[in-house]
């Protein structure tokens, strides 16, 4: 009797507080942001650790989708308001606020030795499944940037290149969507420089916590979708439920967990709209210093429509502890 009370009470205090997720972060005093986080996180945890079923419905009320263009499809006006592009430059205080260098250490971990007590258990599920993708694209990325630095001290030298290394230059700069007509091979290589590198364990987890319900949503458990990206292929997506009408978009699905989570890196590292979070990176990258993390998430405001978005991924990371898994990261090497 008194566990039923006890549930009855918290299925009281979920349905209240879950319908004022959509106006948590209207505050604007960053205390009171991370106070109504930390309810609803806890609110959300309840949903996803005692409810038998999360359908999506539910999800996408506790979490946003990410709204994304395609860069080779006409779009009308109201489709560009979508994604909104900077026009401002940078703000040159960015370089002040990253420090002397810091080197971090790939600790080389098993993803089980890790201690994982401060996360409800869905959300450990979470971080077991996704960290180990995150830290291979991650690994694979520096070893691509390795080949690229190579490539760039040769040239230095000896102002030519091997035809396998011309090979490899081709290839990566169509995965990264760069065109070489007409480009020198040291400008090219320059460009491939700045969307070649890593991207921090925890904005990745943050991200996919927040577009897929830790892992709950529709999207996530049936179509491997971690990351909201939006298509308009027909071929590889499906068709989110509650689509407003007059919208045309589909949620991209894919065959495995990894297939995910490599489209997002390379979203993240080649599409135009985040230019800027590229230069922070580029900068980080100069002094050698990724430790503030939240230089890079103030650049991810394209990423979703929602206004709140970089506080509500800030949030995230700050509640669930996730710059935690950000050493894992930075060393190309295991041993």
């Amino acid at each position: 009797m008194r566990n039923l009370l006890l549930f009855s009470t918290l299925s009281g205090c979920i349905l209240i507080f879950s319908s004022i997720t959509s106006i948590a972060y209207e505050n604007k005093i960053d205390m009171k942001n991370n106070f109504l986080y930390s309810v609803n996180s806890i609110i959300d945890d309840y949903v996803l650790n005692y409810c038998s079923t999360h359908d999506s419905y539910t999800v996408n009320r506790l979490y946003s989708q990410k709204k994304i263009l395609e860069e080779n499809k006409n779009f009308n006006s109201k489709n560009k308001l979508v994604v909104s592009l900077k026009k401002k430059p940078l703000n040159p205080n960015i370089i002040k606020l990253i420090e002397k260098p810091r080197i971090f250490q790939n600790l080389n971990q098993n993803i089980n030795e890790i201690n994982l007590d401060f996360l409800t258990e869905s959300k450990k599920n979470f971080v077991k499944t996704l960290l180990p993708l995150i830290s291979y694209e991650n690994q694979n990325i520096l070893v691509e940037r390795s080949k690229l630095e190579s490539i760039k001290k040769y040239l230095d030298s000896k102002n030519t290149l091997s035809n396998s290394d011309l090979k490899f230059l081709k290839n990566i700069s169509k995965k990264y969507r760069i065109q070489t007509n007409d480009k020198h091979k040291y400008d090219l290589v320059i460009d491939l420089l700045n969307r070649v590198d890593i991207i921090p364990n925890s904005i990745v987890l943050a991200q996919a916590a927040n577009e897929s319900g830790w892992g709950t949503s529709r999207f996530a458990t049936e179509y491997n979708a971690l990351f909201g990206e939006y298509t308009y292929n027909y071929s590889d997506g499906v068709v989110p439920l509650l689509r407003e009408e007059g919208e045309t978009h589909l949620v991209k699905a894919f065959d495995s967990v990894g297939k995910s989570v490599q489209s997002y890196f390379n979203n993240l590292n080649s599409h135009y709209a985040y230019n800027d979070f590229r230069e922070v990176r580029k900068i980080m990258r100069e002094k050698n210093n990724f430790s503030n993390i939240k230089l890079l998430v103030q650049q991810l405001d394209s990423y979703a429509a929602d206004k709140n978005y970089i506080k509500t991924i800030n949030s995230i990371i700050d509640a669930n502890k996730l710059n935690k898994f950000d050493a894992f990261i930075y060393s190309a090497s295991n041993s």
